[in-house]
């Protein structure tokens, strides 16, 4: 599938703005899943520098050192992208998979998501693959999908005990309950561009990968019950959100600050003849296929 991107965030100030620093995680990288044929950053008035991460993202820190009454950041992008059956191999990252396993701010588990997450202990450790299937239908159904109910601040536990939330939410429940079963997971964050039945049709969207022995990286949207097709493109991944996060900063004066964030996306089926053999099957296939989901 060929994915258009159009990713307009821009920042709008009572007072102007006398310095700002803005962290970008707005650029994918080719590889297994995807081929990224054009990709472009913009922003007016500002001096961007391109650097890579410890989770190997592509990144840029975004300088401002003026008075400025708004910030523009504008991404257009060309993505070609392939369906893996839901995995990346687990050669595409050089960290050990133990650093997977750290709790941290958003994934801290409090009482009741440890007794949630243990569950799912043994039908994880008897089958991985259709365990973390049935854990993520466990967090679709304990945490319903609804806008406005959480912020960026939110973590697992605190959704948990709300049972409401986004996809960032549900990504941060599922890696935090897999880190309790011993499972490395990390968060990605990217585009959704189409599919039948999802609760985002176009959108900046989050979902989790986990690890699983001898296959890789699967991954798992909890939002939609399913692992990612080739209508995901994968932008940036971390422990959580605050490794994976679009636009992260620090501002100085500005008053009170507005923002408004559009994407638009542009999803193109690609010939047969890139897309996977017939006999292939995604994960979240073969655990129907067992009775799992």
């Amino acid at each position: 599938m060929r994915i258009l991107v159009h990713h307009r965030t821009e920042y709008r100030y009572t007072q102007p703005l006398t310095q700002s620093v803005q962290y970008l995680r707005l650029t994918p990288r080719s590889g297994t899943s995807q081929t990224v044929n054009r990709w472009k950053i913009a922003c007016p008035g500002a001096d961007l520098t391109e650097w890579v991460d410890h989770y190997g993202n592509v990144c840029h820190t975004l300088a401002i050192a003026r008075p400025i009454t708004s910030v523009l950041i504008e991404v257009l992008g060309d993505v070609r992208t392939i369906d893996t059956n839901g995995v990346i191999p687990s050669g595409t990252t050089t960290l050990p998979f133990e650093v997977f396993l750290r709790e941290t701010a958003y994934t801290q588990p409090d009482r009741a998501l440890a007794k949630f997450a243990q569950k799912f202990r043994p039908p994880v450790e008897k089958d991985p693959i259709a365990g973390l299937h049935q854990l993520m239908l466990g967090v679709q159904e304990a945490v319903a999908y609804e806008k406005n109910h959480t912020t960026v601040h939110t973590t697992a536990a605190e959704t948990l005990a709300a049972g409401r939330g986004v996809c960032q939410d549900h990504a941060h429940v599922f890696i935090a309950a897999c880190r309790q079963l011993g499972v490395p997971a990390r968060y990605v964050s990217g585009y959704l561009g189409h599919g039948e039945g999802t609760q985002q049709t176009t959108a900046s969207h989050a979902w989790a990968e986990a690890l699983v022995p001898d296959l890789g990286w699967v991954s798992f949207d909890c939002a939609n019950g399913l692992s990612a097709t080739e209508a995901y493109v994968r932008v940036a991944v971390g422990l959580d959100y605050a490794d994976a996060g679009p636009v992260r900063g620090v501002r100085t004066g500005g008053g009170v600050e507005e923002l408004d964030v559009t994407v638009k996306l542009s999803p193109k089926t690609a010939p047969a003849s890139e897309k996977p053999a017939s006999g292939a099957k995604k994960a979240s296939e073969a655990a129907r296929s067992e009775g799992q989901q």
